[in-house]
Parts: C-alpha cells; structure tokens; sequence
C-alpha cells in the first residue's frame, strides 16, 4: 500500500506492483489451491481485502481498486463455488487501519492496534462461522457507508489523509 501521484507518470510502476501482488497474486493463488480444497470437510478460502474497498483512500487509488476488484471476485468465487456444490467456503477479510508499519500506520492513535484486530477477527471467524464477510467492528463505518447513506461524508474524511 503506497501512496499514488495520478499525475505523475512515475508512479505508474507502484500501481503496476500493487495489482501484480494484491490481485493477480490472489488469483493465482486460488487457482493453484482450490483443486486441493475441493471435497475437502471444513475447507475455506479466505481473502483479505479492505474496508477501503467500499470507499477509497484517495492517496492510494489503485491499491482500493485492486482491493475492491478482490471483493468482486471473492463474491464470484463463493457464487461458482455454491454453484458446483464443491464445499468450499469463501471469506472475505476486510480490515480497517491497523498499526502497522503500512503507510507508518504504527503510532496512529486512529488505527486499531493488530492485537485487537487479530482478536476480533478471530472471534468473528469462531462466532460467525458461516459469515460471507469477516468486518470488525472499527471497519463498519466504511463497510457500510453507502447503505447508510454516509459515503460522502466518510470520502471526505478519507481525503484528508495524507
């Protein structure tokens, strides 16, 4: 996750790694693994994506794109999946900020510190065992801004970052 100057050609090569790593990384992933999953009891298939995939980070154009094209394509495979009967489940992981050396996230007192997360996600996983998405309680407010009718509000502070 790095920050993108759109009008600085330069920064084409950052939007480049981040579809290569976040995106096509996935993919290949889970067409390399999901034979082996197939029939298998309990399998799951869990992406990571972002809240920032429901509303983006503008300092970080492509890095939301690839996130929110992961979230489709999580949707898609837990479609086909259903579709075959292949008994594979398929997660969506969607984290907040979280204090990590991501964008020197690690002091922020807005980002949830990677302790809690884990624990909430953890928990979400063990008490929501059927959940299509997995979004601790710190993400809601992106996750669900458009719903609630919040997604220019929260764009706006979004674009103060940075």
């Amino acid at each position: 996750m790095l920050p993108e100057n759109l009008l600085d050609p330069a920064s084409l090569p950052v939007a480049e790694d981040h579809v290569t790593v976040n995106l096509l990384g996935t993919i290949r992933m889970t067409y390399a693994f999901l034979p082996l999953l197939v029939g298998q009891a309990d399998a799951a298939v869990l992406n990571v994506t972002s809240a920032l995939a429901w509303v983006p980070l503008p300092i970080t154009p492509t890095y939301n794109a690839t996130k929110a094209a992961l979230h489709s394509f999580s949707e898609s495979l837990r479609v086909q999946l259903a579709g075959a009967d292949a008994g594979v489940q398929v997660i969506e992981v969607a984290p907040p900020a979280v204090r990590t050396t991501l964008l020197g996230q690690q002091d922020s007192e807005t980002a949830m510190p990677l302790d809690d997360f884990l624990t909430e996600t953890l928990d979400l996983l063990r008490d929501q065992p059927d959940a299509k998405e997995n979004i601790v309680e710190q993400a809601r407010f992106v996750r669900d801004a458009e719903a609630n009718g919040t997604y220019d509000d929260v764009l706006a502070m979004l674009s103060k970052i940075g």
